[in-house]
């Protein structure tokens, strides 16, 4: 079984890849790097740093995913620095910037990005997670919760946040998302590329 290389240190997000990527015939191995962080404007230009650092260490394919918060209002922010603005300004504070603009609606955004043994990049985008930013953040405890972002994301056609939400109603969310997701693009473009090919 051909192995794909996750450069990430979040366990949770390796389980949900390493499920879709086994129904393609891929086994997923987690590795974590000494990444410098870099600055970007959007989520693709982080993640593709990301990827280039990773592979300089490597000199191996790989695989670099990163995902946040996007506020049309605010022109895409918090964007790529989603887990900055939680520990510094948190929810509260987002909620205070959007406070006052025309629209509220936001979006989960994710970037994927695939280093071949080249080095040549392929980037899945998915910005399918629509919602709008509650009024003020919902008291609700929610241990399924991995984010405070779920106290203020009203998904879209819901009337509560995210945290609100039933367990059942979240499953449901979630399946529909994840047909989208950067995750689920990946492995058919991985499935694609490694079906043999009629040479007939």
């Amino acid at each position: 079984m051909e192995k794909i290389r996750f450069v990430s240190t979040n366990r949770g997000k390796a389980k949900v890849l390493s499920e879709c990527v086994a129904a393609a015939g891929f086994e997923l191995e987690r590795i974590e790097l000494p990444i410098i962080e870099p600055q970007g404007s959007t989520l693709e230009a982080v993640s593709l740093d990301k990827a280039r650092q990773a592979f300089a260490m490597l000199e191996k394919p790989l695989v670099v995913e990163d995902s946040g918060l996007a506020v049309d209002s605010l022109a895409g922010f918090p964007g790529p620095v989603t887990k900055y603005m939680l520990e510094t300004i948190g929810v509260a504070g987002l909620l205070r910037l959007a406070s006052g603009m025309p629209s509220r609606t936001c979006r989960f955004v994710g970037a994927l990005v695939y280093m071949d043994e080249e080095g040549r990049p392929q980037t899945f985008v998915d910005k399918q997670a629509v919602g709008t930013l509650a009024l003020e953040p919902d008291g609700t405890r929610c241990t399924e919760a991995w984010s405070t972002l779920w106290n203020v994301f009203i998904p879209e056609g819901a009337s509560k946040t995210l945290a609100g939400l039933s367990s059942d109603e979240r499953q449901a969310l979630f399946a529909r998302w994840q047909s989208h997701s950067v995750y689920a693009q990946f492995t058919q473009w991985l499935s694609r590329r490694s079906r043999p090919r009629d040479h007939r």
